[in-house]
């Protein structure tokens, strides 16, 4: 397909969700904004990037019987590697560390393109849940995100892994066009809003990127309660704090009408060096 065709065709929006170190409740954030998005009628397919844990397959209580290794061995066409969820979103697991697929040789990568060009087209929103901690070879994905989202706590070590994340990210030109911090496991929300407030003022002055908005999740046993029956809590309890922050979360996203900044398809090429 020509660069010019590939212009007009449905590009989704981008959320991509991070963190500056594992066990802040990232993969719970993802399943349950996909959750919320998709009852608003939007098509979602959530990328399970993170594959030292498999959080998302857990979290969702669904197993995907075929990954992106099966497609890179020929075993599988991509459309097969998708797993349906009785949520209505799609999951994708990737079965392989996302930055190995910069080692696959250049026919296998542009089919890579055409194929997942070809599947993601159909969806309004792709979610991506990456591993924690900075990845340079994951920089054009960081870069064409219609939305970052950096999940923390109040923990200490968590708020400097998330300022050292937003920090390396600055320094390495890499400007999403919008940011949004979540503190998740909050104990106390005054507390909380106090940290995060004073988070964002350390980023704002020290690093210089402005941070669109901010979130805050309380800690509560509806959390755990979800986690260990593999059912989303936005399912359990739509008026718990945990989930009013998710939709809230998810009605920024849905108000946003600006254009894109940065192409993802474009991305994608650039990421698996195909011209």
């Amino acid at each position: 397909m020509s660069d010019q065709a590939s212009g007009l065709v449905k590009e989704p929006k981008i959320i991509n969700v991070v963190s500056g170190k594992g066990g802040v409740g990232k993969s719970l954030l993802s399943v349950n904004l996909a959750i919320a998005l998709g009852e608003r009628g939007k098509k979602i397919l959530l990328f399970d990037a993170d594959i030292g844990f498999g959080s998302v397959e857990i979290l969702l209580g669904s197993t995907t019987k075929k990954t992106l290794k099966d497609y890179f061995r020929k075993k599988a066409p991509i459309e097969d590697i998708l797993a349906r969820t009785e949520y209505g979103i799609d999951i994708l697991s990737s079965g392989l560390d996302v930055e190995d697929l910069v080692y696959f040789n250049v026919s296998d990568k542009s089919q890579l393109y055409r194929d997942f060009m070809s599947l993601t087209r159909r969806y309004d929103y792709i979610i991506l849940d990456f591993p924690p901690g900075y990845s340079e070879n994951l920089e054009n994905f960081y870069e064409a995100s219609d939305f970052l989202i950096v999940v923390t706590t109040p923990e200490p070590t968590s708020l400097i892994n998330t300022y050292t994340f937003i920090k390396i990210m600055a320094i390495k030109g890499v400007d999403p066009r919008e940011i949004h911090l979540v503190m998740n496991m909050v104990k106390d929300l005054k507390e909380g809003r106090r940290t995060i407030d004073k988070l964002v003022g350390v980023v704002e002055r020290f690093i210089g990127l402005s941070i669109t908005a901010t979130h805050i999740m309380r800690y509560d046993n509806l959390v755990k309660k979800s986690v260990v029956q593999q059912k989303p809590f936005v399912i359990h309890k739509k008026t718990a704090q945990p989930s009013l922050a998710i939709y809230r979360v998810s009605n920024m996203i849905l108000k946003e009408k600006r254009k894109k900044k940065v192409s993802f398809f474009d991305k994608i090429k650039e990421f698996l060096g195909i011209g």
